[in-house]
């Protein structure tokens, strides 16, 4: 078996870093892949730069568009997406080379398995210093636990489920699921939890406690590293998982949703705190 996998990447004045990330993608040990390359109106060479990447490969297709943001973009890149799996690549990051193979195997091995998700590896350029995260298992779907009450906990005990770039999706419970285009902050998330209110209530979820999507902490816009300063819109956020959870949550969604609270109010308060040093 040998699925197409579309990696979707959204491109806006990344000049610096997206010629190391397209070449992550490129050196993929799985090579059956369509790059998408969604060029959100660049004024560096970044427009330059993809063009001259998919004269060298059959695999990359490029769209040009006006600057709309990364949502739009990504919404873009899922319309022309053809792949029976979709995965997200920011073009000032980059991947493993192993990072399509380890995270599509799972699906292979298991029909039952909705989503997969890897270790992430913060690179901190101001200091020059890495971190890798999310390595560590934890425990598995309770039998009578509800999908909900267990993706809560997810949420509550540590953040791999908060980003849409350390996973791959299965095009059937994509559907027409796309990036909420009115947010500016913790739109990933939202996605992420809607897309797994597509699937099925049994199935699993795969974790790969690997490092596999190297992040690049440091080039971040001025306007993007305030939005997690401001608390307005964690309640925004908060309000969006209210709504995912729906009007009756039992006693143990309860008390994660709670638990989830605490966690978001210390992350805003380091929010904080970093935009400060």
């Amino acid at each position: 078996m040998n699925p197409l996998v579309s990696l979707i990447v959204p491109i806006y004045n990344t000049e610096k870093y997206l010629p190391k990330c397209l070449n992550s993608i490129l050196n993929q040990t799985y090579q059956n892949l369509e790059i998408i390359l969604i060029d959100d109106g660049s004024t560096d060479k970044s427009s330059a730069i993809v063009d001259d990447y998919a004269k060298k490969d059959p695999r990359i297709k490029v769209f040009h568009q006006k600057n709309a943001g990364q949502s739009a973009a990504r919404n873009v890149g899922l319309k022309k997406a053809t792949g029976d799996f979709i995965g997200f690549v920011d073009s000032d990051d980059a991947i493993a080379k192993t990072f399509v193979g380890k995270l599509l195997k799972p699906y292979l091995n298991d029909d039952n398995v909705s989503l997969t998700i890897c270790g992430l590896r913060y690179n901190w350029l101001k200091t020059k210093t890495s971190t890798e995260v999310f390595l560590q298992p934890l425990r598995k779907r309770k039998k009578h636990e509800s999908q909900k009450a267990y993706i809560l906990y997810l949420l509550a005990v540590d953040g791999r489920l908060y980003s849409s770039v350390n996973k791959i999706y299965k095009k059937t419970y994509l559907k027409n699921l796309r990036f909420d285009e009115s947010l500016n902050f913790a739109e990933d998330t939202k996605f992420v939890l809607e897309y797994i209110k597509n699937t099925p209530s049994n199935s699993n979820l795969a974790f790969i406690l690997e490092a596999l999507c190297f992040y690049n902490y440091g080039t971040e816009t001025s306007t993007m590293k305030k939005t997690a300063t401001i608390w307005k819109n964690w309640q925004v956020s908060y309000e969006n998982l209210k709504n995912w959870l729906g009007p009756h949550p039992s006693a143990r969604e309860k008390f994660w949703l709670h638990l989830i609270c605490l966690r978001w109010h210390i992350s805003h308060y380091r929010a904080k705190r970093r935009l400060k040093t």
